[in-house]
């Protein structure tokens, strides 16, 4: 866990903080993928019957479709007050935030969703719009690529692609391959903002270790089936399997990384572990990710708030409250200025722009 230290030094009333620039603040490349492509042109011809009716798509999620979690946002990442074009109304700096997704575009890559950096217990809550790239989103449970067989496992980071009402599209890059993705679909409960624990597979003791003997291996539905799925991995890369299972030439394979699968191979296509040879020497190790470690030099007081204030982006009562100081949370206590008082959460996960500030007014400050 990294530990990083904000140079916001607190300089006269009036002033300027140091170091932060705050003023008056311290495509699925698997081969013969048919089942996945049925089901996309299947929605895509839905879609437009749905829309010759004169239903529009939804241009972004419903009010149920909501992904929360702490986490670290990208360092450098912004939060915009408007959906397009707009101001910025803070910037993220890397350390944990908690946070509510919402809103999210019908094509996230190319717009923006709401965020909130508020999940359940108290914050300094900032509601504005983010990239949706630039917040980690986690399954919270497999979803299927191709139904039966091949799912992209819980606990593992995935991109937003596609949304509509109440679901969500994602892609995973493929750990070992050579660029690889898998696409799959799911309700948005399906998704956090927040890793879980990734689940292990449970392996009997009978089970044979198995090794892709190339960097590509079609996987089947069943043995002298249908290929389902072709997996490419990069030259060196060791794919592990495990089977208690061969009929006709063929092996059941089972595995479970950042992909889960279960579907036969031929066995030509595969190199048995010797009996006994432990198979977790192949299996790659994860690792979690921490949020910066910030602090402020010369750390002004923290306060808690006893109920919510609103907070505004410029020390203007006319401006439009871009978010609230929850009841119960701490914060910093900057400086005084004109009646307004600026503020920072005590986490440090975002600090607002250059020309602005976290600002309440002096007479509702905490003590």
């Amino acid at each position: 866990m990294r530990s990083d230290v904000l140079g916001l030094g607190l300089l006269a009333l009036g002033g300027m903080l140091c170091g932060a620039g705050l003023p008056g603040t311290p495509a699925v490349s698997e081969a013969r993928a048919e089942p996945a492509q049925v089901a996309v042109s299947a929605a895509q011809a839905t879609g437009a019957a749905v829309q010759a009716a004169g239903a529009a798509a939804p241009a972004v999620t419903g009010p149920a479709c909501k992904l929360k979690g702490t986490a670290p946002v990208s360092k450098g990442a912004r939060l915009y007050d408007a959906p397009s074009g707009g101001r910025t109304i803070a910037n993220f700096t890397g350390a944990l935030v908690p946070m509510t997704l919402s809103a999210i575009p019908a094509d996230p890559p190319a717009g923006r969703a709401r965020l909130s950096t508020s999940d359940s217990g108290p914050a300094l809550r900032i509601d504005g719009y983010v990239a949706p790239s630039d917040v980690a989103v986690y399954t919270t449970r497999d979803i299927p690529v191709i139904q039966g067989h091949i799912w992209i496992s819980s606990a593992h980071k995935v991109k937003l692609v596609a949304a509509t009402g109440d679901s969500l599209r994602a892609e995973l890059s493929i750990s070992g391959s050579e660029g690889q993705t898998a696409r799959a679909s799911a309700a948005c409960d399906a998704f956090s903002l927040q890793r879980g624990v990734p689940a292990k597979m449970e392996v009997p003791g009978s089970a044979r270790g198995y090794l892709m003997k190339t960097s590509t291996i079609e996987l089947f539905d069943r043995p002298n089936g249908d290929v389902i799925f072709t997996l490419k991995m990069l030259e060196g890369t060791a794919q592990l399997f495990w089977s208690t299972e061969a009929k006709n030439g063929f092996v059941h394979l089972m595995s479970r990384g950042d992909l889960t699968i279960d579907a036969w191979g031929r066995l030509k296509d595969l190199e048995a572990l010797k009996k006994g040879e432990l198979m977790d020497q192949y299996i790659p190790p994860t690792t979690a990710v921490a949020g910066a470690q910030l602090a402020l030099d010369k750390a002004p007081p923290i306060v808690k708030a006893t109920r919510s204030i609103p907070v505004r982006a410029r020390r203007d009562e006319k401006e439009k409250p871009v978010g609230e100081i929850e009841a119960g949370a701490e914060i910093y206590l900057l400086e005084t200025v004109a009646g307004w008082t600026n503020v920072l959460p005590k986490a440090l996960g975002m600090t607002p722009p250059d020309e602005g500030g976290f600002w309440i007014p002096a007479s509702e400050t905490p003590k």
